[in-house]
């Protein structure tokens, strides 16, 4: 018998190795420069995410992409204020636009649960930052808005039915026996030997 005992790890531990991998430190780096050109000061050489922890840098940062939110940040040590920091950054983040799936909970930033996640919002928030006012500089790709492609679809008002049948796929009833389509023999139920 050997001595090799099995690695086992519970699915919490594989789940936070998960996030933390997909957590890049180039992008970290990016949103950190980019904070730090909205606000106009550095933030200094910590962690992005040590940096964001109690949530008065995001709501400053709110404050100057969207003065009428006008959040009353606190800046203190205890946990609760902190996070509520962080909540109030989160909704004001929703009302700017971004949308839920972009969203992180408090709890990826204030426990690093998720870093991966908060980059996104990040990236994300920047991106509606940049919807409200172009002078802002947005991180990664440009935000796409939505439309309708022109003659393709119709609309009810406009005298034409809201489908249409070719859009999607109609063809008259038409059935195997319709059409003369035959895939195989006619099936017995019982065998009878040839």
């Amino acid at each position: 018998m050997s001595n090799m005992a099995a690695s086992v790890s519970n699915l919490d531990q594989d789940m936070a190795e998960l996030r933390k991998a997909k957590y890049d430190d180039k992008s970290a780096a990016e949103a950190k420069a980019w904070i730090s050109g909205i606000l106009g000061r550095d933030l200094g050489d910590g962690d992005l995410m040590e940096t964001l922890k109690d949530g008065t840098v995001l709501c400053e940062l709110v404050n100057i992409v969207d003065p009428s939110a006008n959040l009353k940040f606190k800046q203190s040590r205890m946990p609760f204020v902190q996070m509520e920091n962080i909540s109030m950054f989160l909704r004001a983040s929703a009302n700017l636009g971004l949308p839920q799936y972009d969203l992180f909970q408090t709890v990826d930033l204030y426990e690093g649960k998720d870093p991966a996640q908060v980059l996104q919002t990040l990236f994300s928030f920047s991106r509606h930052a940049n919807k409200r006012n172009p002078s802002i500089p947005q991180l990664g790709p440009k935000l796409v808005e939505k439309r309708a492609s022109p003659g393709k679809f119709a609309r009810e008002g406009e005298g034409i039915p809201a489908w249409n049948t070719r859009q999607y796929g109609y063809m008259g009833g038409a059935n195997q026996s319709s059409e003369k389509i035959v895939f195989a023999k006619r099936r017995d139920v019982v065998f009878k030997p040839e």
